[in-house]
């Protein structure tokens, strides 16, 4: 049990999401950093999309479904961080996932980084 797994989910992924950024350049652009644009980009996409047939609130679960590829890419990239661990991942996927659904859903009253 590493000492991330005692930290709660809210401080684990304010830790975890700018990893990302902290990677050299060459490692960030082709690993972590591009796919978390990717996923990012998938769910902005699928939300726009979604947005113009159905409610905001349905929207947002349909981008999150449909980009669970992506997703999943840009979690398992995380968990090969020497900081993290595949457990510390899981633990703060749920917190992610709130944080991307309260992205999109106040995008149309600013844009908030994901």
């Amino acid at each position: 049990m590493t000492t991330l797994n005692r930290l709660p989910a809210t401080l684990l992924l304010a830790a975890i999401v700018p990893l990302c950024w902290m990677a050299p350049a060459s490692a960030r652009d082709s690993d972590v950093g591009a796919l978390h644009a990717s996923w990012r980009g998938c769910l902005h996409r699928n939300f726009d999309l979604q947005a113009l047939v159905t409610s905001r609130t349905l929207a947002v679960e349909s981008a999150v479904k449909s980009c669970r590829s992506s997703e999943a890419a840009y979690l398992a990239a995380l968990s090969t961080s020497p900081l993290v661990d595949d457990e510390d991942v899981s633990r703060v996927r749920p917190a992610l996932i709130q944080r991307a659904k309260g992205w999109l859903l106040s995008k149309a009253s600013g844009t908030r980084p994901l």
